[in-house]
Formats: C-alpha cells, sequence, structure tokens
C-alpha cells in the first residue's frame, strides 16, 4: 500500500529548513510584491511594451531567441545544447529545436568541441553578437527612460534586491529539480 507524501508546497530540499510563516506585516509586503512581479509581468508581455523595446530593431524578435542567446553569451565554456536546456528550464528537444532555426538564421553555430570531439558546442556568431548588443542598447535605453530621475541609491538598491529575489527562485527550481521530480518519482514507483 503506499503512502501519502507530504503536499509539494509542503516538502523542502534535504538540508534546508522549512519556511515559517511570515508575520502579518511581511505577509502584506509579500501581497504587495507579489502584485508588482504580476504588473511586471502582465507590462512586459504587452505588445506596447514589445514594441518600444523591440522596433528600433526593425525586426521580428522572439523572448526564446533572446534568452538562447544570452544562455550562450553567459556560459563560460561555449556550451551544448543540453546544458542550454537546462539554463533554460526547458527540454533538451525544445532546446535542440530552438537551436536548429537560429543557426539558421545565422545567429548561431555548432562546432565540434576542442576538449571533446564526440560532443558539439553553441557559438554566437557576429550576427548574433550584434543582435544582443542592439538588444542591449535597447533594454538600457528603456530602463533609462522608465527610471529617468531617480538617484543612484535607488537603482543599486533595485538592482541588489531584484539579483536577490531572482536567485531565491532559481534556488526554489533548482531545489524542485532535485527534491520534486525525485519524490515524484518515488511515488510513482509506490503507487505502482
Amino acid at each position: 500500500m503506499s503512502q501519502p507524501t507530504a503536499p509539494r508546497a509542503a516538502r523542502t530540499a534535504p538540508g534546508r529548513a522549512r519556511a515559517t510563516r511570515p508575520s502579518r506585516a511581511a505577509r502584506r509586503r509579500l501581497e504587495g510584491l507579489d502584485a508588482a512581479l504580476l504588473e511586471l509581468r502582465a507590462l512586459v508581455a504587452r505588445p506596447g511594451y514589445r514594441q518600444r523595446l523591440l522596433g528600433p530593431l526593425g525586426r521580428r524578435i522572439e523572448l526564446s531567441t533572446v534568452r538562447l542567446l544570452q544562455a550562450v553569451e553567459r556560459a563560460e565554456v561555449p556550451p551544448s545544447i543540453g546544458e542550454v536546456a537546462a539554463a533554460l528550464g526547458v527540454d533538451p528537444s525544445t532546446a535542440s529545436r530552438l537551436v536548429e532555426q537560429r543557426v539558421g538564421e545565422g545567429l548561431l553555430e555548432r562546432l565540434r568541441s576542442t576538449a571533446d570531439g564526440r560532443r558539439t558546442t553553441l557559438h554566437l556568431t557576429d550576427g548574433g553578437r550584434a543582435l544582443l548588443a542592439e538588444l542591449k542598447d535597447s533594454r538600457h535605453d528603456l530602463l533609462a527612460e522608465i527610471t529617468g530621475g531617480w538617484d543612484v541609491v535607488d537603482l543599486e538598491a533595485l538592482e541588489t534586491l531584484m539579483s536577490r529575489l531572482a536567485e531565491g527562485f532559481a534556488r526554489l527550481e533548482a531545489d524542485e529539480r532535485t527534491t520534486g521530480r525525485a519524490d515524484d518519482a518515488e511515488g510513482s514507483r509506490r503507487a505502482a
């Protein structure tokens, strides 16, 4: 007979303490943070924002293209398709299709690894690097307009706190990958 597992929200990663309930004041702040995050997500998904961001480039660019090119650019060593898939949080088959499309567009190239001839690695082409540079300029211009008049101290605080928040989300996702899927597989084996 299978034993019930704890609800997913109640599970914690090995070695991590279970989160305590936040105070009432903290819950109000978390509600405000949640509302702001939802609003930001909605704002950046709107056509007007995308037009302001991508319009100066003169071509249509999918977010998946940007994320793929950034993952290749940020990698310490030229990544494989599997490593890019992990960085993007997508299945290798999805990453493979994205890579093939970007290779066809001349933004990426696949080369045989110099360290391991059986492995292929991904590299930005000059066109891929140029596109990323244009996108960065466009994003920075838009952010400068949005935060015009902000004090540098406020910008530093926002950058620091947003980075901490992103790291927290990344930890949560990593924990889910290491504990959630293992727990799901264990539960499936017990149920069988």
